[in-house]
């Protein structure tokens, strides 16, 4: 398998888990050191309790995400890499029949380890966020 597909894998693990909030598989997608940065939320979090913590408080007012990434530009340099790609999230907002979409970039640095491709770091950047009523049911 080569780098590059093995961490796209690494993105996609990331996507699956976070959408069905198995936290620990996301926690298992990063180094035991690593950061998950979101700007724009003026938080970074640090290592496998704080990055939970923080997965935890963005998706606490939410019934479900479902997080869905594009294809990743991956540039490969021994046993480090960077990664960018294209975020879209989307849930329902609890107790109410709305629901948010959020956009965005990751901007990620991975270290190839003894298990895989891991991140060290991955940056969120925020491009839009809208919230908006959900259909009603399809009868049927």
């Amino acid at each position: 398998m080569n780098d590059e597909f093995s961490i796209q894998q690494t993105i996609n693990r990331y996507s699956v888990a976070a959408s069905q909030a198995r936290w620990d598989e996301v926690l298992d997608t990063f180094t035991s050191d690593g950061v998950w940065e979101v700007p724009v939320h003026q938080v970074r979090f640090e290592g496998p309790a704080e990055i939970r913590g923080g997965l935890i408080r963005f998706s606490g007012n939410m019934d479900y995400i479902v997080q869905v990434n594009t294809p990743s530009v991956i540039t490969v340099d021994g046993d480090t890499a960077t990664a960018e790609c294209v975020i879209r999230e989307c849930g329902k907002l609890t107790g109410q029949d709305a629901a948010l979409e959020i956009l965005g970039l990751y901007k990620d640095r991975l270290v190839r380890t003894p298990r895989g491709w891991k991140f060290t770091y991955r940056l969120f950047e925020l491009r839009g966020m809208h919230s908006f009523p959900l259909l009603p049911a399809i009868p049927g």
